[in-house]
């Protein structure tokens, strides 16, 4: 069976740009250069490697969808649309990659470090009309934590996100 480099390369494509990824921003995030992406997305390419797995993992296709692709049929998400801690870690990751070049470089560093624990969107509290703003936290582990360290940092995690979460309205008092 022939393989379609060209459609799998035009696949990836518009995967990474319906997330809203910049191409050199994927591609410093799975360690290529932009030239290597560009191959990739022109189909000049003769094999599946890990880079072009990695890319589909970005763009958050399952493990088997480059073959997929290649072999005629369609990509699948890695995500079901059921499961909202995957799709927030998912969340997480890409927000970092596509957001990289806009954040600060000591943050940039630490998206960068240690295993991903947790994601949260939290609703900054306000006076009447809904939330003010947004927070978004991502919580990371230390690299080369053990599973028991990445448990108490969620536990821990769990704990202050409990206070984080708490409204403003709990820290007023009542005037007469």
């Amino acid at each position: 069976m022939e393989r379609d480099w060209t459609r799998l390369g035009a696949a990836l494509k518009a995967a990474r740009e319906a997330r809203g990824l910049q191409q050199a921003a994927v591609a410093e995030s799975i360690g290529v250069k932009r030239g290597t992406m560009r191959n990739i997305e022109n189909g000049d390419i003769s094999r599946v490697t890990p880079t072009v797995r990695a890319y589909a993992r970005t763009v958050g296709w399952d493990d088997g969808s480059v073959d997929a692709v290649l072999a005629g049929g369609s990509p699948t998400d890695a995500l079901t649309p059921h499961d909202p801690e995957a799709r927030d870690a998912i969340a997480a990751e890409n927000i970092a990659v596509a957001v990289a070049e806009e954040l600060p470089l000591r943050i940039q560093a630490a998206l960068r470090e240690g295993p991903l624990i947790d994601t949260a969107v939290i609703n900054l509290p306000s006076d009447d009309d809904g939330p003010e703003g947004q927070m978004v936290v991502i919580v990371k582990g230390r690299n080369g934590a053990t599973p028991e360290q990445l448990k108490r940092a969620l536990l821990r995690w769990e704990e202050a996100e409990v206070k984080l979460r708490r409204t403003d309205s709990t820290n007023t008092t009542d005037q007469d």
